[in-house]
């Protein structure tokens, strides 16, 4: 299963939504800080960069919560969200795995681009008729005509992720998938967040990592 086809796939026939939806969409190059931040790291590493923006999200949340101790607001880092390893946050761009993270990633992001409710019976029969055409083999084509056809719940969604470090991947795929303005993703993402056991200063780190992006991908964007 090649995740990066997928999502260009989804993307490209309306599913996805938001900085996802905006990389092929071409919305995304009319957002400078989004277009330095996730969107040059999708374009340089493809889908598999989400893992190393995760990574960088998370590290920046336990540096801060680290220099701001126990007095502050913040508090201490949770035993759940200690020394998490970047080789957990990883995600391969293909993998043989059917259930390996890719597929909940794109699980993930079809549920919170169905959130928001603009799938009905006509959009999503053209929808179908879209992803039947792209360059999919017939097992991936499957797998996104079954997510798209009974997307995960949140209690379904969350009993699959097996780590802290899929938790973050999760977030932030969902959070890509979806215009995050809106009050149906809005909605959507607080439950998901809550759901996976987030703390709030971990979620805005997240989310601030979608728009700033690493310093090396500005200077290269």
């Amino acid at each position: 299963m090649n995740i990066g086809k997928m999502v260009s796939g989804l993307s490209s026939s309306g599913v996805l939504g938001g900085v996802a939806g905006g990389l092929v969409s071409g919305a995304l190059m009319n957002n400078k800080s989004i277009r330095k931040g996730a969107g040059a790291a999708l374009k340089l590493g493809g889908v598999a960069a989400l893992g190393g923006l995760a990574w960088n999200a998370y590290s920046k949340y336990q540096a801060s919560s680290q220099s701001q101790g126990a007095s502050t607001a913040a508090g201490p880092i949770k035993q759940q969200w200690r020394d998490l390893k970047e080789q957990n946050f990883h995600i391969r761009e293909a993998d043989s795995d059917v259930h390996s993270k890719n597929l909940l990633i794109v699980q993930a992001m079809i549920a919170a681009a169905c959130s928001d409710g603009h799938l009905d019976g006509d959009e999503r029969a053209r929808v179908f008729t879209k992803v039947e055409q792209l360059n999919l083999d017939r097992d991936e084509k499957a797998l996104v005509f079954d997510s798209l056809n009974s997307p995960l719940s949140l209690d379904q969604l969350c009993a699959r992720v097996d780590c802290s470090e899929t938790a973050i991947d999760v977030y932030l795929a969902s959070y890509l998938a979806v215009d995050s303005g809106a009050t149906d993703a809005k909605f959507y993402l607080e439950a998901l967040a809550y759901r996976l056991n987030l703390p709030r200063s971990l979620v805005e780190q997240i989310e601030t990592e979608v728009h700033v992006g690493r310093p090396a991908l500005t200077q290269s964007a």
